[in-house]
């Protein structure tokens, strides 16, 4: 009986939390495009992604720890152009694909970023940001809500301003943040606030019965304080930077622990498909998710450097057949790998 109790409470605080964060900007054509994917994946049992993670560039302004494009070539002269952007939109409202995030890197070093948010707002697409707020002023704010952003997430590794800014290696940038989330909550755009967590950042949770006196617990405190919507957690992956320090992975016990004890109606780890049956899995080895380079070339997830085609030569729904059809994705598929060196290729 408690147990269904407590699977009904974390229900509802889901509840909650989509209803806040995901009925911002909703229009007709969103409503229309998000119940047409429920009807083909649930009823029809297509396989569509809900997300495609589109990193804008690869240029950014910190030099992050823990980044996962940390190794990948800058090359601003092969990005795709605007109109190329465009027309991927295009082809992943067609496919049926709701949500879009542009990633990096900094995407809002893209100077054509609010044109972009508002043409795939337009075309009914669930338009979110991933942003490291140092660019993300009150003016931008505003355009970026008239333009139909439906949210925009900001990452904060610590309540420790001058820790912030050292692991970002970006002096300054903690109180960037600290205006973007403001901003944010001023101009009512839901903000989730993206943190990812370390051992040492969730010591003895278990002991404590709650997070509250961790270095994640704080966070999360920090963040409600801040009137943030939510806040996305994330747990390493050994990638980029981190390729060859598997000692940061976490074993499915202390990934389960965290689940447990995390309030559903303002935390959660990392997307909408990633915990199933109170667990840690890959959205993007369940096809949930995939990533698109500022290059056009297609990936498994943004950490996975391994790409399958090109958006410039290959249209986006043969991309992903081929893709999901490929020996790397197929070996894999269903698997909760977070080490980019596991991947079996």
């Amino acid at each position: 009986m408690n147990n269904i109790l407590q699977k009904a409470v974390s229900a509802l605080g889901k509840a909650r939390l989509y209803t806040r964060v995901g009925l911002n900007n909703m229009t007709l054509t969103k409503a229309y495009i998000m119940l047409r994917y429920w009807v083909l994946t649930s009823i029809f049992k297509k396989e569509i992604p809900w997300v495609m993670e589109f990193s804008l560039t690869f240029r950014c302004q910190c030099k992050c720890v823990h980044c996962s494009v940390g190794k990948y070539p800058i090359d601003k002269e092969k990005e795709l152009t605007d109109n190329e952007i465009k027309n991927v939109l295009e082809q992943a409202a067609k496919i049926g694909i709701p949500k879009i995030d542009f990633f990096g890197g900094e995407p809002l070093l893209r100077e054509s970023i609010v044109d972009l948010v508002a043409y795939g707002a337009k075309k009914g697409l669930y338009m979110s940001i991933t942003t490291n707020a140092w660019l993300l002023t009150k003016d931008l704010a505003k355009a970026l809500k008239k333009a139909g952003i439906s949210y925009i997430s900001i990452s904060l590794d610590s309540t420790d301003g001058k820790l912030h800014d050292r692991l970002r290696k970006l002096p300054g940038l903690y109180e960037r943040v600290v205006s973007g989330i403001k901003y944010c909550y001023e101009e009512k755009i839901p903000c989730l606030v993206s943190t990812y967590i370390t051992r040492e950042g969730i010591s003895d949770v278990a002991g404590r019965k709650n997070l509250a006196n961790t270095d994640l617990g704080k966070i999360i405190t920090f963040s409600k304080e801040l009137k943030a919507s939510g806040i996305r957690i994330l747990f390493p992956i050994i990638s980029g930077r981190w390729i060859t320090d598997k000692e940061k992975m976490f074993a499915e016990e202390e990934k389960r622990k965290v689940i447990e004890y995390l309030d559903s109606s303002f935390a959660f780890i990392e997307g909408a498909y990633c915990v199933a049956k109170g667990k840690k899995v890959c959205q993007s080895l369940r096809g949930k998710m995939f990533h698109l380079s500022p290059y056009g070339e297609i990936q498994i997830c943004v950490a996975f450097p391994d790409t399958f085609g090109n958006i410039k030569n290959t249209p986006l729904d043969k991309l992903l057949k081929d893709m999901y059809s490929h020996p790397t994705y197929l070996k894999n598929k269903n698997s909760d790998c977070c080490s980019t060196l596991d991947l079996k290729r």
